[in-house]
Order: C-alpha cells, then structure tokens, then sequence
C-alpha cells in the first residue's frame, strides 16, 4: 500500500470519526480524559503531601538530637 493510500483510508477514518451520527463520542473521551487527569493530580498531591510529612518527621527526629 502506497503512502496516498495510507492517507485516504487514514482521512476516511478521521471523517467516519467526527461526522457519525450519535456525537457522544467525543464529548464522553474528552470527559474520560478529564476525569483521569483528575483523579491523576489528586494522586500526585497526596503523594507528594505524604512526601513532605515524612521529610518533615525526619528533620524534627534529628533536631531532638542536636
């Protein structure tokens, strides 16, 4: 298959794509995407806030120690 061929069928999906008639799919993968990235900050900021507890409870144990 030439590289005009791979274009056609690839410009073909794109349009079967966005032109189909329930147009929910769009709007629910952009929804899917947004609530991962949601739920994916929230576990990055818990992470990070349980890193520096940690750090924190470290320094205060070499601080008794001074």
């Amino acid at each position: 298959m030439n590289l005009k061929g791979v274009f056609k069928k690839f410009h073909s999906k794109i349009r079967e794509f966005f032109r189909d008639e329930y147009g929910g799919n769009i709007v629910e993968y952009a929804l899917l995407i947004g609530f991962a990235l949601f739920i994916f900050f929230i576990i990055i900021s818990v992470i990070t806030s349980m890193l520096d507890w940690t750090v924190g409870l470290s320094n205060d144990f070499f601080d008794v120690f001074k």
